[in-house]
């Protein structure tokens, strides 16, 4: 009689420790889902900190007048933030026909802007940098897009933002092209050192310009501006270099060796 107690306590007990490591089981198994999926979370955590942290660059050409596409081209400028360490990856080359009227340009813009911007975490903010007439369309096209809070730093080479007083480039100054290859942003910016398309800007959005950093390089022997400082910001960083021509500002290292030093303190 004993010995069967013992025995149904037995297996009693045996069905009870079965039951237990089931359950220890099923609780390591959702444990360790819960893990793999914390991790996960962490790891996305930490490629987007990465982004947030960054601050990708926007590359703004210049052009007009049948500037022939070499003229253009900003690939030589990414390729000197190379150079210099910034990874490839975060630099972003705009495209737009600038023989057409801002209100044109902007719309090319807008998707593409908004395509590589969107690829990052809201928070971030970005570095605009604008060769020549391309200085003046990124800060028209991100204001009239309302993307002046998302600017970190406006950084023009040779840079065409405060108009000029020279003459119309290239075909521009040839009746029966200019409307064909010019803009009306020609007639805005050339005649004057104080374009109401960029004075407008200033003085409606005054908290985001003067939280913007501004930056401008520029040569006395640009050989091309007049003034050749139209790029710079009374609120900004100014750099006078001497010896260098219009177009060598999308690829001198000199250019580029400067800008990362006073435009961003040696770290991008």
């Amino acid at each position: 009689m004993l010995r069967k107690q013992h025995t149904k306590a037995l297996k009693k007990g045996i069905k009870r420790t079965d039951a237990l490591v089931k359950w220890v089981q099923v609780g390591m198994g959702f444990f360790l889902k819960f893990l793999a999926l914390s991790l996960l979370f962490s790891v996305s955590g930490l490629f987007a900190g990465e982004s947030t942290e960054i601050s990708p660059k926007i590359l703004f050409h210049g052009g007009g007048g049948g500037a022939p596409k070499w003229a253009t081209d900003m690939s030589s400028a990414a390729d000197q933030l190379k150079r210099l360490g910034f990874p490839k990856e975060h630099i972003f080359k705009v495209n737009y026909p600038a023989q057409k009227n801002i209100s044109d340009i902007v719309a090319v813009l807008e998707p593409q802007l908004k395509g590589f911007m969107g690829r990052y975490p809201s928070d971030t903010e970005f570095d605009v940098i604008g060769h020549s007439l391309g200085h003046a369309v990124s800060l028209v096209t991100m204001a009239r897009l309302g993307l002046l809070s998302k600017i970190r730093k406006l950084i023009g080479i040779a840079g065409v933002m405060f108009g000029q007083l020279g003459e119309k480039p290239g075909l521009c100054r040839l009746t029966f092209l200019a409307s064909r290859y010019c803009g009306d942003i020609f007639d805005l910016l050339i005649g004057t050192t104080r374009p109401l398309l960029i004075e407008d800007i200033i003085e409606k959005y005054p908290e985001e310009m003067e939280k913007i950093q501004k930056c401008s390089l520029f040569s006395p022997d640009d050989g091309r501006l007049v003034p050749f400082d139209s790029g710079a910001f009374q609120d900004g960083v100014n750099i006078s270099l001497p010896n260098v021509k219009h177009l060598q500002f999308k690829s001198s290292s000199q250019v580029f060796d400067t800008m990362k030093q006073e435009c961003f303190g040696g770290e991008f």
